[in-house]
């Protein structure tokens, strides 16, 4: 049996009952008899109760899962965040002075690409740190369940092993989007720089809706996978096939929607967070108009502050919320709340 954290692995374990567990009422008329029999509650040692969890114990235990331990969510979000995005920043502004060179000689109307290069970059390194925070952000919020507060230290020294695993994935990930892209979007591109304008506006709708289709359902088949990795220790392979078997049946299409939601919400936040940034940045490159390549510099740097400081936020909420996703699907498939139930009494720590 494999053990992370207090997560271990599914096997027998998970269907014995807990011990000493009181005997439900067996009708409406045994519980009439004695109203003062207390109603029979979920052990709650963490940030959710140790039952199957709801959409609102979800949200709520994300929110919780960041107020009760700010330092290692929010601040090791800022830091690995930083990590990336400062380099990042760099070299997206000398993309951008170099980008401005070669496009200087094909006339102003192709300054409209100039910032291209520098948003491409931006855009790889945030996915690429958020995708190994996000598993690292699942430790916590995996203790936080059993109402535990582990430090940066101890979160690093617990899920530092795992990071090669969340990198592959992330990356297995990545080259599965471009070449996505590449066979849905490619061939309605391909029409219209042949001026087939019509064939390929058709053929350009139909992949993008197909890309949006398999992206969204590709991500939630996958969405159990850096959990599996980091609470369970698994490697990527392994880790694949086990967030394919917690989002079988209909628990994909609640998968999905709760991570929409999650994802919505964040988005809102950060859209408001960032909005100062965007005032900024647009006022610069209004007054910048006669040096683009100047005001396009100064506009990657404000979009990267903007990224640091809005993913340290929103990066942990979404990371609580796929945790807790993955444990409500244990606790349904592989009774893990008896499990945890065992080990917070074993080990009990202050309610939250």
């Amino acid at each position: 049996m494999t053990v992370t954290g207090g997560f271990p692995a599914p096997g027998p374990q998970d269907r014995e009952p807990p011990p000493n567990r009181p005997p439900a009422a067996t009708s409406d008329a045994g519980s009439m008899a004695n109203p003062r029999t207390p109603m029979l509650t979920a052990h709650k040692p963490g940030i959710v109760p140790l039952r199957p969890l709801q959409l609102g114990d979800i949200l709520d235990g994300a929110v919780k899962a960041v107020r009760f331990n700010p330092k290692p969510m929010v601040g090791l979000s800022a830091v690995v965040l930083a990590v990336f995005l400062v380099p990042s920043a760099a070299l997206g502004i000398g993309a951008t002075h170099l980008t401005a060179r070669v496009l200087s000689t094909l006339g102003p109307d192709a300054e409209a690409f100039l910032g291209l290069s520098s948003s491409v970059i931006q855009a790889v390194s945030t996915e690429l740190a958020t995708a190994l925070l996000s598993g690292v952000l699942i430790y916590v919020v995996g203790q936080a369940v059993l109402g535990r507060k582990p430090d940066v230290g101890t979160t690093w020294r617990s899920t530092r092993g795992r990071l090669p695993s969340l990198l592959a994935l992330a990356m297995l990930s990545g080259l599965f989007s471009l070449l996505a892209t590449v066979l849905l979007i490619g061939p309605g591109v391909l029409l219209l720089v042949n001026n087939s304008l019509g064939a390929g506006l058709f053929v350009l709708f139909v992949g993008l809706f197909s890309l949006i289709a398999v992206a969204l359902a590709v991500s939630t088949k996958i969405s159990m996978a850096a959990p599996a990795i980091v609470l369970e220790g698994h490697g990527v392979l392994a880790g694949l096939r086990r967030s394919f078997t917690l989002t079988k049946g209909a628990a994909f299409w609640r998968i999905l929607g709760i991570t929409l939601l999650a994802g919505l919400l964040a988005g809102i936040v950060g859209s408001l967070l960032g909005l100062p940034f965007s005032i900024i940045g647009t006022a610069i490159a209004a007054l910048s108009a006669q040096d683009s390549e100047s005001a396009q510099m100064i506009v990657t740097f404000i979009s990267h502050l903007s990224a640091l400081l809005t993913g340290a936020i929103t990066t942990p909420f979404v990371a609580a919320v796929t945790g807790l996703l993955y444990i409500d699907r244990r606790m349904r498939l592989e009774a893990l709340d008896v499990v945890l139930l065992h080990v917070s009494q074993s080990n009990p720590t202050p309610p939250i």
